[in-house]
């Protein structure tokens, strides 16, 4: 990359970029000898293999289809309008009535995305979240039951 302001484009299945894409980077240092265009594309493809065990155990061939609902999903807590710089922000997601899963939370704040995100599953498909955050500002939480967004998500949160 030569120094500068880039873009970095991450797309997965095809044209479809993933979450955040495309990144911008700032590069510094030296320019490396040998580019001479002010406009540089490259591309890499990495195709993916099934894994297989031999040993112990199975491994999925693809990845298991799940019976889900995600308006079922009940959200509650002040952490998912209201967090405090360093400290613990916290809110629990109840799943128990939307089916079979896997819950993702991302914490997005107005520079850079939030450090530590810490999901616990308490029992019965209920998951307590607790976040911290480092700077002031307004933040975007996001909450999935599989690939589809839980009622209210994305979550405006305010950090006073």
């Amino acid at each position: 990359m030569a120094p500068g302001n880039n873009l970095i484009a991450i797309k997965y299945g095809g044209p479809q970029h993933i979450v955040g894409s495309p990144f911008k980077a700032k590069v510094t240092g030296p320019r490396l000898s040998g580019g001479h265009s002010l406009h540089e594309t490259s591309t890499v493809l990495v195709e993916t293999v099934t894994k297989s065990s031999s040993s112990r155990g199975s491994s999925y061939s693809s990845i298991p289809k799940f019976s889900s609902d995600a308006s079922k999903v009940v959200t509650r807590g002040p952490g998912l309008s209201q967090a405090f710089v360093g400290q613990k922000n916290s809110f629990t997601v109840d799943c128990s009535k939307a089916g079979t899963n896997m819950m993702m939370v991302g914490v997005h704040g107005p520079k850079t995305p939030c450090e530590e995100v810490y999901v616990k599953h308490m029992g019965n498909r209920v998951y307590n979240v607790t976040y911290t955050v480092k700077e002031k500002g307004d933040y975007i939480l996001i909450v999935k039951w599989g690939d589809e967004s839980v009622p209210g998500s994305p979550f405006k949160v305010k950090v006073p």
